[in-house]
Order: structure tokens, then C-alpha cells, then sequence
């Protein structure tokens, strides 16, 4: 068992029912060889409205409106879900902006 501390938005923090102005830095435990997406999918299960806006658990697809960082670097959407994470790893979910 180990612990990854989870990065997170105002806009992702509504999301959760948490109600935060600034960015928010969650501590999520996590089991023997946990991965982003089993993260993504506890996140997922607890709070509707983050399922319902950046990831659907029943078929593993994370869209396109969030980017995720492990440890600073960016996770490619095709492969996230399968990357798997250790005990003291910085998860960050960014919203993606469009325009330019």
C-alpha cells in the first residue's frame, strides 16, 4: 500500500463536491500495483459529475477536455490509464483550454 498525492483545479474540485479557489492537493492511497486509471476510476465512482465530464469507467476512456501529468511529465491519452504508479508519485489533472 502506498500513497500518490493528486493535484487538482477549482474546476476539477467542484467537481468533487470540495470547494476550493485555489489549485487542491489530495493524498489517495493506493494498493499493490495501482495504475492512473484504477485512480481515475475510484475518482470516477465517487463523485458523478467528474465521471460525467472527463471520464467514462465503463469502457476506460478519459476525454480529451483533461491532461494528466505523472511526476511533471505529461501521459499520453492513448496508454494512461495502463501507466502504473508508486508509492509517493505527483499526479496532476489539468483541464485542456482550447483556443489559441
Amino acid at each position: 500500500m502506498g500513497k500518490v498525492k493528486l493535484k487538482i483545479t477549482p474546476w476539477i474540485a467542484r467537481m468533487m463536491d470540495i470547494s476550493s479557489a485555489d489549485w487542491l492537493t489530495l493524498e489517495k492511497e493506493i494498493g499493490e500495483e495501482a495504475t492512473i486509471g484504477d485512480l481515475l476510476v475510484e475518482l470516477a465512482s465517487a463523485h458523478p459529475e467528474f465521471r460525467n465530464a472527463v471520464f467514462d469507467p465503463d469502457v476506460g476512456i478519459f476525454e480529451n477536455q483533461v491532461m494528466i501529468f505523472l511526476n511533471e511529465t505529461i501521459q499520453q491519452i492513448s496508454v494512461v490509464t495502463d501507466t502504473r504508479l508508486n508509492d509517493g508519485d505527483n499526479v496532476m489533472l489539468l483541464p485542456v483550454y482550447p483556443g489559441g
